[in-house]
């Protein structure tokens, strides 16, 4: 194929070559406008778990145990409850059940070696530590070999309903419970090899978008109504009620081309989201999608790269 010199993302234009080459940021650093500048002790702590969640990550070693402070888990008890009872309204049945076999509590903050294992036990996924949002390509390299990155610090308590970044409440009450679903799973693992297969970046960014709408801000109907099951929705109790019935938000069935032409702004409430009728039909459209962009070179790879597992 003829590969495009640049892309579009988040409306601007990127250098293509950047979708499968990023650079993997080895210093911490707070983005500009974030909650917690200025706070010293934010700061320092966010800055331990930056070196030792990046140490266990480059290491391959499992989710260090974190003893989490008062006010780490103050926000976690602040939000938890608050996010639990939006769920049980509006998450998808694969998220409730899953979220009650892990016993995520809104008590305490878990320990995600300890679900990781868990997880590992029923879909033979795992949970690798990330020090941060890492860039696309890198996530799913560990996403191909059935590892999913999740954070380990708390959002700055000045803003609890607000994180600029992936936080521990993004990825444990977001990302973690549907891992133990086999058909999420998988669906996930063949974005992933996909993803850290091709050559182009062109193929990234399309990969990403069909992720982006799908297992950070999908809907999927469930016995007539519309449910939740995006990460992204999930953790953000301002975002479940607005992708349902904002006045603001376009709701329209998930149609693969529409979506992976689909530009989008992470920093900012969503304003399109896709309808998948079922978990199955987002398999079969992923599959023909890797299919049509030739990612693997034969049918072998791809039915490898599909498998179930046993």
């Amino acid at each position: 194929m003829n590969e495009p010199a640049s892309l579009t993302e988040y409306g601007a234009a990127i250098d293509a070559s950047s979708m499968v080459a990023p650079a993997d940021t080895a210093e911490f650093e707070l983005e500009p406008d974030h909650p917690g500048l200025g706070d010293a002790a934010y700061i320092a702590r966010r800055q331990f778990l930056f070196d030792i969640t990046r140490h266990h990550r480059l290491t391959r070693q499992p989710p260090p145990l974190i003893d989490y402070t008062a006010d780490e888990t103050k926000i976690w008890r602040e939000i938890s409850p608050q996010l639990d009872e939006l769920h049980v309204k509006h998450a998808s049945e694969i998220y409730l059940k899953a979220k009650r076999t892990l016993a995520i509590t809104a008590d305490e903050i878990p320990q995600l070696r300890t679900l990781g294992e868990r997880v590992r036990r029923e879909t033979n996924m795992h949970l690798v530590p990330a020090e941060g949002a890492l860039p696309y390509r890198i996530f799913y390299e560990s996403i191909a070999e059935r590892g999913f990155p999740v954070t380990q610090f708390l959002r700055h308590g000045s803003h609890p309903e607000f994180t600029p970044e992936p936080d521990m409440i993004h990825d444990c009450l977001g990302h973690v419970p549907p891992l133990m679903n086999r058909d999420y799973a998988e669906l996930l693992t063949l974005i992933g090899k996909a993803a850290a297969t091709t050559p182009h970046g062109e193929h990234v960014l399309l990969l990403k978008r069909f992720s982006w709408f799908s297992i950070e801000f999908g809907l999927i109907e469930e016995h007539g109504d519309v449910k939740v099951f995006g990460a992204g929705i999930l953790s953000s109790f301002g975002e479940i009620p607005h992708s349902l019935f904002g006045t603001s938000a376009r709701r329209r069935p998930f149609v693969t081309d529409d979506v992976i032409r689909q530009d989008y702004d992470p920093s900012h409430m969503q304003t399109e989201f896709f309808i998948a009728p079922s978990f199955a039909f987002l398999r079969s459209e992923l599959e023909q999608l890797v299919g049509r962009l030739g990612i693997f070179n034969s049918g072998a790879d791809l039915s490898s790269a599909t498998a179930s597992v046993p």
